[in-house]
């Protein structure tokens, strides 16, 4: 079937677009199952919650333990899967998102592309490169209001996986960031 993969950073509206792809499917007559990462428990251990709220009931998977998505599938007859947060996931997913495309089921995915400083996250690229659709969304500078980039942390902290909200992150275009970052532009002719 198809892959498609939504990316963007903090607060650009991927868990709302993994939503609405889901409902256009259930529209449509399609089982359709929402998977999330068991360590994702910001807001509720069994839901995919958006930050304005809205929710949708999704199974909790081990990050290491993506097979379970497979089984899962096989068992019960589902047509689609939406996987949110899936920069957390191992490599394991990719192998379990490639036997689901096999078997003819429609994939999605949502996550962010980038870490706090702009590096590539976890295996979000992979699958970018695989993906049929690529859907870059992006959330509003917190500075200047232009398109954000990256979503760095307030508190200026390394650990590359940390969960957090507007608490702990926050939205830069790639002009305020560097701006922010004091990254010299050096251009050589």
């Amino acid at each position: 079937m198809k892959l498609t993969v939504i990316v963007g950073g903090m607060f650009s509206g991927k868990s709302s677009e993994l939503q609405r792809q889901g409902k256009r499917h259930m529209l449509r007559g399609h089982k359709v199952l929402f998977v999330k990462p068991s360590m994702d428990d910001r807001y509720s251990n069994d839901e995919i919650v958006t930050h304005d709220g809205r929710k949708v009931t999704a199974f909790n998977v081990d990050i290491d333990k993506p097979k379970a998505v497979c089984i899962r599938v096989g068992l019960e007859g589902y047509d689609v899967v939406l996987i949110d947060e899936i920069q957390f996931f191992s490599n394991r997913m990719i192998e379990a998102i490639d036997e689901l495309l096999e078997a003819g089921i429609r994939v999605y995915c949502a996550g962010l592309d980038m870490d706090f400083e702009g590096n590539p996250f976890g295996i979000t690229p992979s699958l970018m490169a695989k993906a049929d659709n690529v859907i870059k969304l992006h959330a509003v500078c917190d500075e200047c209001g232009g398109d954000a980039w990256v979503s760095p942390k307030k508190d200026g902290g390394k650990e590359v996986v940390e969960l957090g909200e507007k608490d702990k992150y926050f939205p830069l275009c790639r002009k305020c960031y560097y701006k922010r970052e004091e990254k010299p532009c050096v251009i050589w002719f």
